[in-house]
């Protein structure tokens, strides 16, 4: 009977975790799309928007994961009652009006400041919920192997996540056709999208914990008022939290790559713009995909720490390779041949970088293990928040740079109106020569930035003893 139970409680947290991920998918991967393809934000803002809120939310995550630390509520508590809240903000994301030359200044500041808000909103009420889902096996799995087995399957709700990334944009797509094509009509289109989306997303979320959990789960906080010096005084945490900022570029190619398929490869085609994203996502699927069998295997092998250098430095060549085989063929990656090549580059990369992310998160359960070991104390929601503020780093700071590329080759929001027009005047952007700054930018921040980002990441955990030869850091 306990069986069973425990059973369904691991059922429940990953049909939760999967409504959670559709939730994170609709802003995620769409949210700086429609912000300045859609509703036309000029990239100077978007820039400021996105990284600013990203950065905000990721500094202020470790603070939210000491107070539910020490909160007098439990995990299934915040788990229990923050879906309807973030589905309802997710919806009012895609709620914003159209920014324009022809407005008035204040109308356009509002628009700015609306997404802003809203986003910063957002953000909190998800890290709310974050936190203590990926804190939530400690509860149901007290034992370690147990709890290994379940954070390995952790990428069953990534793999949601990554087809509501693949499905989202071209459904918005097909419904802005139907509608009438117009700005106006894909604007409407997003807010139809992710209404549908939200629904569903918070149906499932709600799942996450049955109303009798509440009365039953256990506390597992700490009100130790000097939680924080944990961050400093364990050894594994500290490279952990260094080895994310090092890797704050490898979310570009999520970033990138709604503009990269919509204006170089799809034209704005619904179906092809689904077909491409689907291509050209398949890495990320893949490792999350493998993640959930192979991670456990990894770790068995050659430990979290070499697991975790290895698959970041798995990724790197192919997407050196990714920018060197645009460089011979700016015109003509849509091709068969090229774009074969490219598709099982970014199939090895992604999956690379998608298995170096799910053992981030073993690592981390092995920092929450030493602290015990250290100090007594298993501070879990406060470790576990640096796994959501790390993501949340890596997508600020890929937003930053991308509206950064966008201002350095001067694409201002007048441009992107323009390449709309373009598109529907049933002209290809990519056989324009004065788009290929445009498409050469988008490549460099799809595949070389990442590559660098990942190769950089190792080195918090390469201890080198002497001149001649480098070993794997033990913590």
């Amino acid at each position: 009977m306990i069986k069973m139970k425990l059973k369904n409680e691991k059922t429940r947290y990953l049909l939760g975790l999967s409504g959670q991920n559709i939730l994170y998918a609709l802003v995620s991967s769409c949210f700086a799309y429609y912000l300045q393809f859609t509703v036309l934000v000029p990239a100077f803002w978007l820039g400021l928007i996105l990284s600013s809120a990203k950065i905000f939310d990721a500094v202020k995550d470790p603070f939210i994961g000491a107070y539910i630390n020490k909160s007098k509520y439990q995990l299934a508590e915040y788990l229990y009652r923050l879906p309807v809240p973030t589905a309802i903000v997710t919806v009012l994301c895609f709620a914003m009006n159209i920014y324009s030359d022809s407005n008035s200044p204040l109308k356009n500041a509002l628009i700015i400041i609306y997404g802003f808000t809203v986003f910063i909103l957002w953000e909190i009420l998800f890290s709310f919920g974050d936190i203590p889902m990926i804190s939530y096996p400690n509860v149901i799995c007290p034992d370690e192997q147990s709890r290994v087995k379940l954070l390995a399957l952790r990428p069953v709700g990534a793999m949601v996540c990554s087809l509501c990334c693949l499905v989202a944009q071209p459904a918005a797509f097909a419904v802005s056709d139907f509608l009438g094509g117009m700005q106006k009509d894909e604007r409407n289109s997003f807010f139809i999208i992710a209404l549908v989306f939200s629904l569903i997303g918070c149906f499932l979320y709600k799942l996450t914990v049955p109303k009798s959990r509440l009365a039953l789960a256990n506390k597992i906080n700490s009100a130790e008022k000097q939680q924080y010096k944990y961050i400093f005084t364990n050894p594994l945490l500290r490279k952990i939290i260094i080895a994310g900022l090092f890797s704050s570029m490898n979310s570009l190619q999520g970033v990138v790559l709604p503009a990269l398929v919509a204006f170089y490869f799809s034209g704005k085609n619904s179906s092809m713009t689904l077909l491409y994203t689907f291509l050209l996502g398949t890495g990320s699927f893949a490792g999350l995909v493998l993640a959930a069998f192979l991670v456990p295997v990894l770790s068995k092998k050659w430990g979290n720490t070499k697991s975790y250098v290895l698959c970041n430095l798995g990724s790197v060549i192919p997407n050196i390779l990714i920018f060197v085989l645009y460089l011979g063929n700016k015109m003509s990656m849509n091709t068969f041949k090229n774009f074969s090549v490219m598709f099982i580059l970014s199939l090895v990369s992604g999956a690379f970088l998608s298995l170096a992310s799910n053992i981030r998160t073993l690592l981390i359960d092995d920092a929450v293990e030493l602290e015990e070991k250290l100090s007594g104390r298993r501070p879990a929601a406060l470790f576990f928040s640096f796994q959501t503020a790390i993501i949340k780093i890596q997508s600020g700071v890929s937003s930053l740079i991308a509206s950064i590329g966008y201002v350095a080759i001067g694409f201002t929001s007048t441009q992107t109106a323009r390449l709309n027009q373009l598109i529907s005047d049933g002209f290809v952007p990519r056989e324009k020569p004065e788009y290929t700054l445009l498409f050469t930018m988008l490549f460099f921040l799809f595949s070389v930035l990442p590559a660098v980002s990942a190769g950089l990441a190792v080195l918090p955990f390469v201890t080198c003893r002497d001149k001649r030869k480098c070993f794997f850091s033990k913590h």
